[in-house]
């Protein structure tokens, strides 16, 4: 089972978005768990996660999130639409396309 993260500023909109892509995960059947945080609270749980998706308005932190992490984990940012409109499926449908290691 692998582990992916969601990271938004505060953690609010990321928590959402997670909760609709582990119900879509479980429903199509993928071994995955999504969860979310705020950047504040991102270095404390980092470590326990194979992957991670940076909502597009915190961008600019990128460098500060793969310091924390290293390069041995995937990591990408969330178009603006999909996260926006929290729009699951597309979102799942990203992190297969770029992560496909957290969903294989």
């Amino acid at each position: 089972m692998k582990k992916l993260l969601i990271c938004c500023l505060f953690g609010n909109t990321a928590n959402s978005l997670a909760k609709k892509m582990q119900l879509l995960a479980e429903k199509k059947g993928h071994p995955l768990i999504v969860g979310a945080v705020g950047l504040e609270n991102f270095a404390s749980v980092a470590p326990a996660f194979d992957g991670f998706l940076v909502a597009p308005h915190i961008q600019y932190k990128l460098a500060e999130i793969e310091d924390i992490v290293g390069n041995s984990r995937s990591i990408a940012i969330i178009e603006s639409l999909p996260y926006a409109s929290l729009d699951a499926e597309k979102v799942l449908a990203f992190v297969m396309a770029q992560m496909p290691e957290l969903v294989a």
